[in-house]
């Protein structure tokens, strides 16, 4: 059975390679404009090395804003943007330990969007956020609250002027900062993410 993360990888690519071929009309004209951006997202995935045991689901909102018009020139112009997720639904699900439940918030997720293309929009991100469960995480001595950080990579496909999907892997550190006697945390995980996306004009 092809493992979680493998999954993932393999998932952006033929998106990002089927998208590829379909780059007629300026769709993504939007997302220069210095637009809100609005939209829904779930994404999960599964620790990595010796945190393989800890799966982690996740769905809420966002909600952003590109910060600049274009900038830089060439494969590298793009714009700055900055988002916030808020995620009601959250679970850290152990093998071998009950499954917690949470809310997530990541109220900084900086993204550079590589602007040339006309439907698709790859960006590069980094997040960072809290996680607040109802038992210890990871259990044991530790804490409720985690910290969630790390980056990321994905593209936005838009189907049409001011709606895209927008699919990205981030690999994410969860740590609970020493709030807990004990900060063992996930060093290493990595979480596919799912979205639909709403442009202003």
């Amino acid at each position: 059975m092809m493992k979680p993360w493998r999954c993932a990888i393999l998932a952006l690519l033929i998106l990002g390679a089927a998208a590829a071929w379909a780059q007629s009309g300026d769709d993504a004209a939007a997302i220069r404009r210095e637009p809100w951006v609005v939209g829904v997202l779930a994404s999960g995935g599964s620790g990595l090395f010796d945190r393989e045991n800890v799966q982690l689901v996740r769905a809420g909102v966002s909600v952003g804003r590109v910060l600049t018009g274009e900038l830089g020139k060439g494969w590298a112009r793009g714009t700055v943007e900055l988002d916030a997720e808020i995620m009601p639904l959250d679970y850290v699900l152990w093998n071998g330990y009950r499954n917690v439940y949470g809310v997530g918030v990541n109220p900084l997720v900086m993204k550079w969007n590589f602007t040339r293309g006309k439907k698709v929009i790859p960006y590069l991100l980094a997040q960072g956020g809290m996680l607040w469960t109802t038992d210890r995480v990871p259990p044991g001595d530790t804490s409720r609250i985690n910290f969630l950080s790390g980056p990321g990579v994905g593209l936005n496909y838009f189907l049409r002027p001011r709606r895209s999907v927008s699919i990205d892997l981030r690999a994410t550190h969860l740590s609970n900062a020493s709030l807990g006697n004990h900060n063992p945390g996930v060093d290493s995980s990595l979480q596919i993410s799912l979205g639909y996306n709403w442009w202003t004009r």
